[in-house]
């Protein structure tokens, strides 16, 4: 676990809430000159601590308006391949293998349910590995976040 205290983890803050907030304002904010909060930036970057920069995307407005989660059982000589094919897949948000009789979790966003039907016919169960999967539809999103420090 990387060494941080109270100053990196308020600046962590700021740039979860603004990315683009700018170093002036942060120094002010720390209590630190615009050097050291780039030095402190910098050295969490080199850390591995913030991976990188993003734009948060609505994905309704984008046209995306269905979420949902699909937990599938696949054998353990498939799960690799499975997730080395669902990782090129934009519908795909988030992969996660998980415990249990379904070891891995998918996040996928779609246009509408057909296009989720259709993904998930053809890119999931359509699997020689696959043995199972159930698609769980999310009907509303209350708090959708990476860590918030």
């Amino acid at each position: 676990m990387a060494d941080i205290d109270s100053v990196d983890l308020r600046l962590l803050r700021m740039l979860v809430n603004d990315a683009h907030a700018s170093l002036k304002k942060m120094s002010r904010e720390v209590g630190l000159s615009i050097t050291g909060v780039q030095r402190r930036v910098e050295r969490l970057e080199k850390l591995g601590i913030i991976k990188q920069y993003s734009a948060v995307i609505d994905p309704k407005k984008y046209g995306y308006g269905v979420s949902a989660f699909v937990s599938v059982e696949v054998g353990s000589r498939g799960l690799s391949d499975l997730v080395k094919s669902l990782r090129t897949k934009h519908e795909v948000c988030e992969l996660h293998m998980t415990t249990g009789s379904h070891p891995l979790l998918v996040k996928i966003r779609a246009r509408d349910n057909e296009g989720l039907k259709k993904f998930v016919e053809e890119n999931i169960t359509s699997s020689d590995y696959v043995k199972s999967a159930t698609t769980t539809v999310m009907m509303d999103t209350f708090k959708e976040t990476f860590l918030n420090p």
